[in-house]
């Protein structure tokens, strides 16, 4: 019964630890689609900088339509369609840029976003107008 004991013990002991070993919820890019603007992603938002509680669209890697999505942060701007409604970005981590594309698919004239942490408004010929982005580098 003594060994019993132990090895319940141990069982439980072993269980605690991998269960206190594991975050609660840890961040997968295959949500990136969340709202949630974080180091990696391109966020492109509804309205320039001069707005400071406008709504979001996050991406990671490459979207060849935001005609497909909607901003779902909360603000202004929130549940609208992203492509040919955005006038600014933010991207910050080890990524060097995000290609902004004026067409889906890739085509077009680009503007390249630096990824800083600095959320900037898109160019004068970009802004609402932009319809596919990635990450080429």
């Amino acid at each position: 019964m003594r060994i019993a004991a132990k090895i319940a013990g141990v069982l439980f002991a072993a269980g605690t630890v991998v269960a206190t070993a594991v975050p609660a919820q840890a961040y997968s890019f295959d949500n990136y689609r969340d709202g949630k603007c974080v180091a990696e992603e391109l966020c492109m938002y509804y309205h320039s900088t001069s707005y400071s509680s406008s709504s979001f669209m996050d991406y990671y890697d490459e979207e060849p339509s935001h005609h497909d999505d909607r901003f779902l942060a909360s603000g202004s701007g929130q549940g609208q369609v992203v492509g040919n409604n955005s006038s600014s970005a933010k991207c910050w981590g080890t990524r060097y840029n995000y290609a902004i594309f004026f067409n889906s698919d890739f085509k077009g004239e680009r503007h390249n976003h630096t990824c800083d942490g600095v959320r900037r408004n898109t160019p004068g010929w970009l802004q609402n107008n932009n319809a596919s982005s990635y990450e080429p580098f």
